[in-house]
């Protein structure tokens, strides 16, 4: 059995799979979440401005930008 995902390791999947637009079904399918943890995760991202929502599709910002080199530094350098 597979280890569960951290909360870090979601937040930078949907952040690597956003850096092209996409809706919410296409990040739940593409990180493999369900609705409610898709929802929760986007939400907080939105709010910390590290994703933008335009016409139904989220995006990955600078912000979310440097949070994906600082924690692929981290678990490069972890692991």
């Amino acid at each position: 059995m597979k280890p569960r995902r951290t909360a870090y390791e979601i937040v930078w999947k949907i952040l690597e799979y956003c850096k092209e637009p996409r809706r919410l079904t296409q990040i739940m399918q593409g990180c493999n979440l369900n609705t409610p943890t898709a929802n929760r995760y986007v939400d907080l991202l939105v709010h910390k401005n590290m994703l933008t929502i335009n016409e139904e599709c989220y995006k990955t910002t600078k912000e979310g930008l440097k949070y994906i080199e600082l924690i692929e530094e981290a678990y490069l350098t972890l692991f």
